[in-house]
């Protein structure tokens, strides 16, 4: 069977990093795995998970979904993840809930504009 490239998303808490009133630190983390199926790359991916955790001092929570990569040659503007829902939110409910937010600590653009704290 052939390798396809997958992207694998995983979710850690880091109970040692958060500030104090932050609550509990999770961390959204995406690799890329080359595997036959997308079973093969959850494996993959949580086996590496449990070493990062270890590593980070953090906890493996879950894989919580797999991508398989369309282009078959990794490049610029390469869609490397993509997850789709449905909502009943309006749109400035849903980028509050699901896009990059004040709490968030990462280099993303925050909705709204509102700047990251």
């Amino acid at each position: 069977m052939k390798k396809e490239w997958y992207a694998v998303k995983c979710l850690f808490s880091h109970p040692t990093r958060a500030t104090p009133g932050e609550g509990v630190l999770y961390e959204e983390r995406i690799t890329l795995w080359q595997a036959e199926s997308d079973k093969e790359a959850f494996a993959l991916a949580e086996s590496e998970a449990r070493i990062y955790a270890s590593e980070a001092e953090s906890e493996f929570l879950t894989a919580s979904d797999a991508f398989r990569l369309f282009d078959a040659t990794l490049r610029e503007g390469t869609e490397v993840y993509s997850t789709m829902r449905s909502s009943h939110l309006d749109v400035d409910l849903y980028r509050r809930t699901f896009c990059v937010t004040p709490s968030d600590r990462c280099k993303g653009k925050p909705a709204f504009g509102i700047e990251n704290q």
